[in-house]
């Protein structure tokens, strides 16, 4: 039965586990998978808030985003200068304390794909994603 479901329930399932998987590895650190999203992002190197939302648009809502960069400037991890997020030494720390737990989960997620089987997996939904966004241009995400 279960090989018999359409391709959206599974990706619909993966999603929900992704989710929940993730919140549990950041929770030690009272985090969310939101959080690491834009700590990760932050990582790469200093945002414009524009340019953080608009990153991580197919997860949340920029009001959402700027709740996150809230918090974690609260907690002395993210600070803005000159129209610019970027993290702090204790923002990177952080990053780095849970890169590795982060890196741990994805490699369970991916555990008995070969590299070869996973980069077509991940071509395949990248090429349904594009099918649709071809045919829905300008159609808003959630």
């Amino acid at each position: 039965m279960q090989q018999q479901r359409p391709v959206g329930w599974w990706v619909k399932r993966l999603d929900e586990l992704l989710e929940r998987g993730l919140d549990d590895v950041v929770a030690a650190e009272g985090l969310s998978r939101r959080h690491w999203q834009v700590l990760d992002s932050l990582a790469s190197g200093p945002s414009t808030r524009r340019e953080l939302a608009t990153a991580l648009t197919s997860f949340a809502t920029p009001g959402r985003v700027d709740g996150v960069v809230a918090d974690l400037a609260a907690r002395g991890w993210v600070e803005e200068g000159a129209g610019r997020l970027a993290l702090t030494s204790d923002g990177r720390a952080a990053h780095g304390r849970l890169a590795g737990a982060v890196a741990a989960f994805r490699r369970r997620v991916a555990e008995g794909l070969s590299a070869e089987e996973y980069a077509a997996t991940v071509a395949g939904l990248a090429r349904m994603v594009a099918n649709l966004e071809r045919e829905a241009p300008g159609q808003p995400r959630r």
